[in-house]
């Protein structure tokens, strides 16, 4: 780590996502297989990024903020996709916590002072979220046995942090947990035998991102993005 505040929130961010997730499995432990169901989903879909204030601060620089416009390229390499495993409790079934895995995007539209300052500036490979989530699905639709569902998560960033300002001599491209993170969502879900379902999604997420810069600094912003998804469902 570049400096003791860096680290310090790095732990922080940390351990939210460690608590997040340990309070999931923790529930989920509680639930041997007789009580609970157990399902496992996979999506693919998009995602935008409402613009945000990014500040770059740099050893000696006056901290620069430009407010950045994004773009999420869900359908280019790599692709918007998702995982999450769900526990449903026999006691009370219209309750369960997850674990889920988001890879979304955010690219930086250079123009203006923006791209003056940065050459490149990109969670590209991506924005990744990881988070526990508390889920509640209400009684089925008597049409077609469509079920509709909510939940609330919160957990950790890791996004590919890639960023080049103008004039460096070198940039930044990697893997950091970079921040807290939290999402909403609600859906609909399709049953289509005893096991298989599908369902489609709606979801805004939040992203604090505060990333190391190779040679020193940081840059930093907060990134709001609705999510649209569609996927299969696996029940045990």
């Amino acid at each position: 780590m570049q400096s003791g505040g860096a680290w310090g929130r790095l732990v922080s961010a940390a351990r939210v996502g460690a608590l997040a997730l340990g309070l999931a499995a923790a529930a989920a432990a509680g639930a041997t297989p007789a009580s609970a169901q157990v399902q496992i989903q996979v999506y693919g879909g998009m995602n935008a990024n409402f613009s945000s204030d990014v500040s770059l601060h740099r050893p000696g620089v006056p901290t620069e903020t430009r407010k950045v416009d994004w773009d999420g390229k869900s359908f280019e390499m790599p692709p918007y996709w998702g995982a999450r495993g769900i526990y449903w409790f026999q006691n009370s079934p219209n309750w369960g916590v997850a674990v889920e895995f988001t890879h979304a995007k955010a690219y930086a539209k250079l123009k203006g002072d923006v791209g003056a300052l940065y050459e490149k500036l990109e969670f590209t490979d991506g924005n990744n979220i990881v988070t526990g989530n508390l889920l509640y699905r209400f009684e089925p639709w008597q049409f077609y046995g469509i079920r509709p569902y909510a939940g609330f998560g919160i957990g950790v960033a890791i996004p590919h942090v890639e960023v080049q300002v103008v004039g460096a001599s070198n940039g930044t491209f990697e893997y950091q947990l970079a921040g807290v993170a939290a999402q909403g969502l609600v859906g609909l879900e399709f049953p289509f035998t005893a096991h298989w379902s599908g369902f489609a999604e709606a979801k805004l997420s939040y992203t604090h991102i505060n990333g190391n810069l190779d040679g020193g600094g940081h840059v930093k912003t907060d990134l709001w993005s609705p999510h649209l998804a569609l996927g299969l469902s696996y029940r045990f």
